[in-house]
């Protein structure tokens, strides 16, 4: 999966590096529902170092379509609601991959 954050770059993420940030996803979508600015900033901040730590960046001269986009760590409570409004078939900005994997069997 690609992953584009707004204003940093491209990282190709295996599920596994998901499945590890899936808890500070969680705790993403709290702060944003407890309307936490300082919080959901440090999750975004946390979740971004861990999609540069984990993930693969793409060159800047590959031109790949992005799977997943997230918000710059700067970005607003209301631009992160809406990212979340809209990724709605997921828990959090990233896609549960537990989910995925049961539909996948059925």
């Amino acid at each position: 999966m690609i992953v584009r954050v707004l204003g940093q770059g491209q990282w190709i993420l295996e599920v596994e590096d998901l499945e590890a940030l899936d808890a500070v996803d969680q705790r993403l979508e709290e702060a944003v529902a407890d309307e936490d600015l300082d919080a959901m900033r440090a999750a975004l901040v946390e979740l971004f170092d861990g999609v540069r730590e984990r993930g693969t960046e793409v060159p800047d001269e590959v031109i790949a379509e992005s799977d997943l986009v997230l918000p710059d760590p700067d970005a607003s409570l209301d631009e992160v609601r809406a990212l979340l409004d809209a990724t709605s078939e997921y828990f959090g900005l990233l896609p549960d991959v537990a989910a995925s994997d049961d539909s996948a069997e059925a």
